[in-house]
């Protein structure tokens, strides 16, 4: 399962196409089915969530925000 998760980095970082998989990593087929099992359970949310409150710990804060701030002029109103 490692190689799976560093071959779905592989192609996050690159950017190349599923086919376009180097030979050193499984089959793009076998590493297309971890991806949509993984992301249909929301296993990648639960990572970034994860990463995010270690991050911001790191940096002195709390793991969770404590506040939330919304910019009106990106809300849609209405029929406009």
């Amino acid at each position: 399962l490692r190689i799976i998760w560093n071959s779905i980095l592989y192609l996050v970082k690159t950017g190349c196409q599923w086919r376009m998989l180097p030979q050193d990593f499984p089959k793009w087929q076998r590493v297309y089915y971890y991806y949509k099992k993984w992301a249909d359970m929301g296993q990648f949310e639960l990572v970034l969530e994860h990463l995010r409150g270690k991050f911001r710990v790191k940096l002195g804060q709390k793991s969770e925000p404590s506040l939330g701030i919304m910019d009106s002029q990106n809300i849609r109103w209405g029929n406009n």
